[in-house]
């Protein structure tokens, strides 16, 4: 942990550092509107006496804070080494999303090894063929990519799961048109977040409704979909493994 306190002050804000020591840049999705961030700060009424230091910086606290989730994410070996692997595949659109990384953060933040007790790491990829066949193949070679990880690596098309989700849970789901939507419907906050590596430069990490609840410790109900059955599952496990987790019932109570 002093290795990775002390890389983080050595950062400039809103880039991180993975394990092989490249240098990337951070994109947060939806980005921070930094111009009107910037209006908020009004001007003085009065003349200072001493003049205000400049502004290095023009990240947000939204994005200062996506660099710390991203950097403890990383710490995970098996994270890093599927965000710098995927892109093989050659696929467009995807996140690695959900337990692998939000179960990361909890696990460093109470003092247990990054990867500890992590079952599920889920990639999301969209692609216009909505063929089983093809959903297949890409399965079969991230099967292949990830063959010497200890881990199950699950890869699903998010232009497939209408076909196959009102049988599984009984309520209807409507088509999706890129792999972020599918993070947009996981039933508990926590959840709803995507990372993935572009080209040489840069990690992309996708937050639509921020990283604050994940960071705190915090899980709320999203209730874009009718979950309320699976949320209380979840929740009731992470609890019991994190137990100084804040819960939200479905109802909006804290448990």
């Amino acid at each position: 942990m002093l290795a990775f306190a002390l890389a983080w002050r050595a950062l400039s804000m809103a880039h991180v550092i993975p394990p092989d020591g490249s240098r990337l840049r951070l994109r947060l999705y939806p980005r921070p509107n930094i111009d009107k961030l910037r209006r908020r700060r009004a001007a003085p009424t009065s003349l200072a006496l001493f003049d205000t230091p400049p502004d290095d910086s023009n990240d947000s606290a939204a994005e200062r804070l996506a660099a710390r989730v991203v950097n403890f994410c990383l710490m995970n070996r098996n994270n890093s080494i599927i965000l710098d692997r995927f892109p093989e595949l050659g696929l467009r659109d995807w996140w690695l999303t959900s337990d692998c990384l939000f179960q990361t953060v909890w696990n460093l933040k109470i003092g247990r090894r990054a990867d500890h007790a992590i079952l599920n790491y889920e990639i999301f990829y969209f692609s216009e063929d909505p063929s089983w066949d093809a959903e297949n193949e890409v399965i079969h070679n991230a099967k292949k990519l990830f063959e010497d990880l200890p881990v199950k690596v699950q890869v699903r098309n998010q232009a497939r799961v209408h076909l196959w989700f009102p049988e599984k849970f009984g309520i209807g789901y409507p088509p999706l048109t890129t792999a972020g939507e599918g993070i947009l419907r996981f039933p508990a906050s926590s959840q709803m977040v995507g990372i993935k590596r572009t080209g040489n430069d840069f990690i992309d990490i996708y937050a639509p409704f921020g990283l604050g609840d994940l960071w705190e410790m915090v899980v709320r109900p999203n209730r874009a979909l009718p979950l309320s059955d699976q949320y209380e599952e979840k929740t009731t496990n992470w609890h019991s493994r994190w137990p100084t987790l804040n819960v939200y019932s479905w109802s909006g109570r804290t448990k």
